[in-house]
């Protein structure tokens, strides 16, 4: 039987960072050792160190740096110094060729401020971009004055506002930066794979919609978290300015609509996905669930001695849309009723400044006997095992990991009401609103208080995942998509040859 060959894209996750995304990844080309892969990770620098062995069956890794480089090409094609060189004298040498880029940016703007919605343009457009990237310079060409002026001229002929009205210089250029930092994406080399699957809505699907156009492939999207609604969220706290946010959060949106037309398939990890995604345009026929799986084997309950205080666990990284705060205040509610109580926190620290926020609200409210930051594990099964009661305080969230495996460690889970976290845990755990800290302090102390019913919901929990969210489920369930995309594919082809 031939081998199918599957290029898995994702941004910022497998095999170099880790995190819910990329235990998803992991799972899946390690247990697929029928199919051959190629993983395309976009990556925030190139000086990533991988945190994932990687399996056999991965036949080529190609990074994609987005940032931390000042020439891009040298890492994403690997390129040496001598034709980097050599493409830089073309660039400047061709000026005439920068109105084919000009054409493409100009395009593109289009659709940033919704002037044109003609997706499959935009496809074709996108293609165009990534060709003329093989012959040209991409430091070069978006450095040149001509892009410039044709970039600032379509962007105030778009927008068509008084003149104390138009963006700054600042703002301008800090759309082109956009540009130009996404865009690094279509340098990858594309090739002739029969499945492109991303991770997200996001940019890594670029190389996914190029394969599509030019050979033919299968394109399946999984959307884990909604690209577009993480990115609002982001632009929002990070206070980005007006001007700067609006082009931004036009490019996300146009970026996601792109994925959504383009994919064969989107597999949500949750039904609550589906929802944004019909909002966002997509196909609802193209829809369909795969739920994530975990190794039941290895996350299960295992004997500990009682705890010798009440203990409450959160595994999650030190992250705003994690919701430290509420984990904190929780904390300290649940010790004006339970004095003796201890609240631990595993974690890798993702944003130092955020973390330094939470650990100075943790001193402010003299909570060194109650809470601990536990630092990262590598054993999350064990961290699980250490709790009477495990939480999870998430603002934002797909399908969490973090849930299903403390179920299967037959654990009672307290969550906030994200994502598709009630299509799991309602009936088997508590389900609580976002940041309701009263909410989380009465769930937490009835599970403390009541341990006859804390058992019977710990056993239910497990035999919930027991029954459709193991390794096998969602293993059997890409094994098959993949193949009848593979099928559809060569079928497509025959047809044409005949």
């Amino acid at each position: 039987m031939t081998r199918i060959k599957v290029a898995l894209t994702g941004e910022g996750t497998y095999p170099y960072v880790t995190g819910g995304v990329s235990t998803w990844a992991d799972l899946i080309v390690g247990e697929l050792k029928n199919i051959d892969f190629v993983l395309m990770p976009i990556l925030m620098h190139p000086y990533v160190k991988l945190k994932f062995e990687i399996p056999k069956n991965v036949i080529k890794l190609v990074k994609i740096p987005l940032w931390g480089t000042e020439e891009p090409t040298e890492y994403v094609k690997e390129s040496d110094f001598s034709h980097i060189y050599r493409i830089k004298l073309k660039t400047k040498e061709e000026i005439e060729a920068q109105k084919e880029l000009i054409l493409i940016i100009e395009t593109i703007l289009e659709f940033i401020y919704e002037k044109n919605s003609d997706l499959d343009l935009l496809g074709d457009k996108i293609v165009e971009f990534h060709d003329f990237f093989k012959i040209y310079d991409y430091h070069e060409s978006f450095r040149s004055l001509e892009v410039w002026e044709a970039y600032k001229n379509k962007l105030q002929e778009i927008l068509q506002l008084e003149t104390e009205a138009l963006p700054s210089v600042h703002d301008m250029i800090e759309g082109l930066r956009f540009l130009y930092r996404f865009f690094i994406t279509l340098l990858a080399p594309v090739e002739n794979c029969d499945i492109y699957h991303s991770s997200a809505a996001a940019f890594c699907g670029l190389p996914c919609i190029i394969a599509k156009k030019k050979f033919g492939s299968k394109f399946v999207l999984t959307e884990h978290g909604i690209y577009a609604r993480e990115q609002y969220l982001f632009a929002s706290r990070e206070g980005v300015a007006p001007r700067s946010k609006e082009f931004l959060l036009g490019l996300i949106s146009m970026i996601v609509r792109l994925n959504y037309h383009f994919a064969d398939v989107i597999s949500p990890v949750c039904d609550y996905n589906k929802r944004w995604e019909l909002q966002w345009g997509a196909d609802e026929d193209k829809l369909h669930t795969i739920y994530n799986g975990i190794d039941t084997f290895i996350f299960k309950k295992t004997r500990h001695k009682i705890n010798e205080r009440p203990t409450v666990v959160m595994v999650a990284r030190i992250d705003p849309l994690k919701d430290i705060e509420t984990y904190i205040y929780t904390c300290l509610k649940v010790k004006e009723k339970i004095p003796n109580v201890l609240f631990k926190l595993y974690g890798p620290i993702v944003d130092k400044s955020y973390f330094e926020m939470c650990h100075a609200l943790y001193e402010k409210l003299e909570l060194q006997e109650n809470f601990e930051f536990s630092g990262l594990t590598n054993n999350p099964a064990s961290a699980y095992n250490e709790g009477d009661v495990v939480m999870l305080t998430s603002i934002s969230e797909a399908f969490p990991f973090v849930v299903i495996e403390a179920m299967a460690c037959e654990k009672v889970v307290v969550s906030s009401d994200v994502g598709g976290t009630k299509e799991v845990l309602e009936g088997y755990g508590y389900v609580v609103k976002p940041k309701d800290i009263d909410g989380f302090f009465e769930a937490v102390v009835e599970v403390l208080s009541d341990k006859k019913r804390a058992g019977e919901m710990e056993v239910l929990a497990r035999e919930k995942v027991l029954n459709g969210f193991t390794i096998d489920d969602m293993v059997d369930s890409y094994q098959s998509l993949y193949r009848s995309l593979y099928n559809q594919k060569n079928n497509f082809i025959l047809q044409d040859r005949f």
